[in-house]
């Protein structure tokens, strides 16, 4: 039977992936949306052979939301020149802003992640996701809709 778990060790969501995969699974990224309060809401499938191991929904922030914070907000031109910035900066990341929700159909994923620790990816990654709550205050329902969909 399936179970879902909140998984609130990460920081880096793209370093989780890569250790998922270098731990032997598929990652296949399903559905993908950016939100209107700029954050990010996605699904992978974990598979490992051909059999479907998890789903992971993840609710991060990127690099880009680095223009929302900025002065630049205000103006649409001065914001999109920021997010142009940005995409030719070289910098990426993404932050978890909600723990990860795991649906596990195979209990094997828990042994892969549950020594798994990191650090954010960036220097200020704890002040850019305390900005995003601060900013969002009812952050934590946004995964919901999600879940409840792939239980459904």
């Amino acid at each position: 039977m399936a179970q879902i778990i909140e998984f609130d060790k990460v920081k880096n969501l793209d370093r989780f992936i890569e250790k998922l995969s270098d731990s032997g699974y598929l990652i296949e990224q399903g559905p993908h949306v950016v939100l209107e309060d700029h954050s990010e809401l996605a699904t992978l499938k974990v598979y490992k052979g051909n059999k479907l191991i998890a789903y992971i929904v993840a609710h991060y922030i990127t690099q880009y939301y680095r223009a929302v914070i900025s002065e630049s907000y205000s103006n649409d031109q001065s914001f999109l020149d920021k997010l142009f910035e940005i995409k030719y900066s070289g910098e990426k990341w993404s932050i978890p802003v909600n723990p990860l929700y795991i649906i596990v159909f195979e209990e094997e994923i828990l042994n892969a992640i549950r020594d798994y620790e990191d650090a954010f990816p960036i220097e200020d990654g704890e002040n850019m996701v305390r900005e995003y709550v601060s900013r969002n205050p009812q952050y934590r329902s946004i995964p919901r809709i999600v879940i409840a969909r792939i239980i459904e």
